[in-house]
This record gives structure tokens, C-alpha cells and sequence, in this order.
């Protein structure tokens, strides 16, 4: 069980990563290779404009948390970074983002950028990234494999055990991953955010914060509750008492291709996902077509546990933020890069090809996006969604999360993750930070 900061851990590592830094350039970028197609473009603009030369630092998206966090912990960071959301208050927290407030005010653009998506890169009421992009999350479904298991589409489950019903007729049809739920410690972010956090909120009735990991009234992490114990229970029926699953994707090489690879094949049943898989269901850079998805793949909302009082869907929202090292040389040369990247032309057509939800204004309310049924359908499950609990610790708590999930495939049982869960809490917090629902 994990048991120290994420912070403290990766400052541990420094020396490995500093090793793995190359030489600067004027301007230094680090981002994750799926989003290509959004950045590079910008990098080339601002290369023409400026006539200065971008060190670009592309890295696959497996690890990325921990290799951004690693070296912006040792003081090796690029200028500019590509990071998850989450990341945000805990990395400015520490100093080692630089406040956007003063640069932002200069950009014509900025004006455009819903507010509330702002908060999730902002600490303490100053914002310290611009989002690419927001999200939301869902159950995607194989439409062959449900036609084969007898499923009725559209698939539109009610509660927990709907889900549970459809995997068991998907196993026994022969499917290999009926119910791929994300779980384990190397599906990171993955497992808290579009497994854990989506049935949480749905677990209990939505009293207060008993349906959350933080109590955001008194500040205080929950170590126990009935939702945190319906939802470890969720996972131990998928993947132990009743085997609707197999754990290996979890485990993969690259988890998101083997994943993808999975449902392309016709291997995959239910999947747990969100809104971004419109455009990765195969290639995050080569979309296929809307004939082709709404062909092979379904979608509908995570539905609630089914206990008296509870939502009936759930949703949490994220997204991935660029952000300016606070030890970058040239700032305002490195927010030159960043408006680049976020000039409306360039924005507004990877927003539109890749199929994501916007986050400004200028272009969720263009005659383009609202035209995309997809877009217009998904974009109507944000209006009842939240966010993740962003305050210094939450990366703690989703890896303690994270390796309870990994417990559960190893085959323990609620009572002892739960134990294990609150202990670890208290060890990392101290009692009085951590309380429990009855």
C-alpha cells in the first residue's frame, strides 16, 4: 500500500529523471504523443512568427503523470508542459507552475474560456493553466457483441445490476472483456477517475459528500463509507465472485491501445470510458469516421447503484491543461508558445476533427460544433456533472485509491481494502484529516 505524498516520492527520483533531460532550446515543450495534432501545428506557427526554435519533448502517453511530475519536482521541467488537470493544485501548491493571471489579461482570446472549466487549473483563485479540452464520461458498448449476446439496443441500464446482468450475458456469449472496468495501479487516473469516482457518486444517497473521497466541508478525506464500500463491491463482483472480466488489460504494455485493440476486434463488451473515445475508439490522431463509430459502438450514461435515493447517472469531468514551468527562462516567450498553440484557427479545427468537448465559448457555440451529434449529445451530460477533488493531496489519496483497486484484483476482500484504505489515509494525513459516514 502506498503510503508517502506523490510529490515527496517523485522528488526521490530526481536524479533518474534529470539523467533524461535534453540539452534546452530557447523554448523547451514536453507533451504526451496523443495530442500531436493540436500542439505541433502551434509549435510551427510560433516558429514562423518568432523565428525562435521549440525544443519539442514528445513522450508516450503511458507514465506521463509521473514523468512531469518527476521533473518539475527535480527543477528538469520543460518551459512549457502538457499536464492532467488533477496535477494542477498539487504542482502549484509547490511552486512549480508560474501564475497565468498578469499574461492572460493581455490575450485577446482568453475572454472566451468558460469559467467554470477554468477552475480545475487554478489554485487559490489564480489560474496556472489553460485546459485543451474538458470531458465526460460513459459506458461505450460493442454493438456486435450485444447483438450476439442478446442485449436490447439501445443499451440503456438503469442501475448497477443491469450492468452486471449485460456482462454476464456478454461472458456467456463467448466475449473475451465483458466489462473492461479500469483497475489497478498502472491504469493510474484512469481507475479513480472513470471507474472508482463514476460509481461513487452514484453508490449512495447524495446527502452531503457521502458519495465523494473528500469531505469539502471540513476538509477532512473519507476513510470509510456505505458508498466507498458498494463501490469497492462493484469491483470485487466484476472481477472476483462473479469473473465478468478478465484483470490482464489492466496490466498491458500500453494500456489504452491494448484497450482500443480490444474493441476494434470485437473483443470488448462494455467499456468505461469517456467522451475522448469518439475519437480514439481506434486512432486519437486519425479518427475514424461517424459511419464507421456509430456502426461498431454504442454509448450511454453510468447509471446509479440502484439504492433507494440515489442519482440515476453519474458524471465527473476533467481534461488535460498546458501550463508555464515556473523556473522557465523566458516567460512571456513561453506564453507566446502557449497562445499558439491556443489560437482560435488552430484550436477550433483539432477541437472539431478530434471530436472534443470545447472549453471556450467562440468555439462550442459555432455553427460547426453544434452541427456534430455527438458533440451536442455528450455536451448535454456536463450540465450535471462535477469535478475532481483538485486540492493539494487528491494525487495521494487517487494512487491510494488506485493500488485498493489493485488489491481487489489481487483478490482481496472490501473489508480488508477498506482497511487498508483508511489506515493508509490516516498514515499519510493524521486522524483528525480523516473521518468516516456511517
Amino acid at each position: 500500500m502506498l503510503k508517502k505524498g506523490f510529490l515527496t516520492t517523485v522528488a526521490a527520483l530526481s536524479l533518474v529523471a534529470a539523467a533524461a533531460i535534453p540539452a534546452r532550446a530557447e523554448v523547451t515543450f514536453m507533451y504526451a504523443e496523443w495530442i500531436s495534432a493540436l500542439v505541433e501545428p502551434g509549435i510551427k506557427a510560433f516558429e514562423e512568427e518568432t523565428g525562435e526554435t521549440v525544443k519539442a519533448i514528445k513522450l508516450p502517453g503511458q507514465g506521463y503523470d509521473q514523468r512531469i511530475a518527476l521533473d518539475l519536482a527535480a527543477g528538469t521541467a520543460a518551459d512549457v508542459n502538457l499536464m492532467d488537470s488533477f496535477m494542477v493544485s498539487e504542482l502549484a501548491s509547490s511552486g512549480y507552475l508560474e501564475p497565468l493571471d498578469d499574461l492572460l489579461a493581455g490575450w485577446d482570446q482568453y475572454q472566451y474560456y468558460l469559467k467554470g472549466l477554468l477552475e480545475v487549473a487554478s489554485y487559490q483563485g489564480h489560474v496556472y493553466a489553460l485546459p485543451t479540452d474538458t470531458d465526460v464520461r460513459m459506458l461505450w458498448y460493442d454493438k456486435s457483441n450485444f447483438e450476439k449476446a442478446g442485449i436490447a439496443m439501445p443499451w440503456e441500464p438503469k442501475t448497477w445490476a443491469d450492468i452486471l446482468d449485460a456482462a454476464q450475458k456478454l461472458k456467456d456469449a463467448g466475449v473475451q472483456y465483458p466489462f473492461q472496468l479500469p483497475a489497478g495501479t498502472k491504469q493510474a487516473e484512469a481507475a479513480t477517475m472513470q471507474g472508482v469516482y463514476m460509481a461513487l457518486l452514484g453508490a449512495d444517497k447524495p446527502e452531503g459528500d457521502r458519495n465523494r473521497l473528500l469531505n469539502r466541508e471540513t476538509g477532512q478525506w473519507i476513510g470509510d463509507s456505505p458508498a466507498l464500500r458498494r463501490t469497492f463491491d462493484l469491483y470485487h463482483q466484476v472481477y472476483v465472485d462473479k469473473q465478468l472480466n478478465p484483470a490482464d488489460l489492466n496490466y498491458a504494455t500500453d494500456i489504452g491501445a491494448a484497450v482500443r485493440a480490444a474493441l476494434a476486434n470485437d473483443q470488448l463488451g462494455i467499456l468505461a470510458s469517456g467522451s475522448w473515445e469518439d475519437a480514439c475508439l481506434w486512432d486519437c490522431n486519425n479518427p475514424p469516421s461517424r459511419e464507421d463509430r456509430d456502426a461498431q459502438v454504442g454509448w450511454t450514461p453510468w447509471p446509479g447503484s440502484g439504492e433507494p435515493g440515489a442519482k440515476t447517472t453519474t458524471n465527473i469531468s476533467g481534461g488535460w491543461t498546458i501550463g508555464i514551468n515556473a523556473n522557465a527562462a523566458d516567460k512571456d516567450m513561453a506564453f507566446k508558445l502557449v497562445t499558439s498553440i491556443f489560437d482560435e484557427g488552430n484550436f477550433k479545427a483539432w477541437t472539431l476533427a478530434n471530436h472534443r468537448m470545447a472549453v471556450r465559448t467562440d468555439i462550442s457555440e459555432s455553427p460547426e460544433y453544434t452541427a456534430d451529434p455527438f458533440l451536442a449529445k455528450a455536451t448535454a451530460l456536463a450540465a450535471d456533472t462535477t469535478g475532481r477533488d483538485t486540492v493539494p493531496g487528491y494525487q495521494t489519496v487517487s494512487a491510494l485509491i488506485q493500488q485498493a483497486t489493485a488489491d481487489i484484483l489481487d483478490g482481496a476482500s472490501v473489508d480488508d481494502v477498506i482497511q487498508e484504505y483508511h489506515d493508509a489515509l490516516v498514515d499519510e494525513f493524521g486522524a483528525d484529516k480523516v473521518m468516516t459516514y456511517e
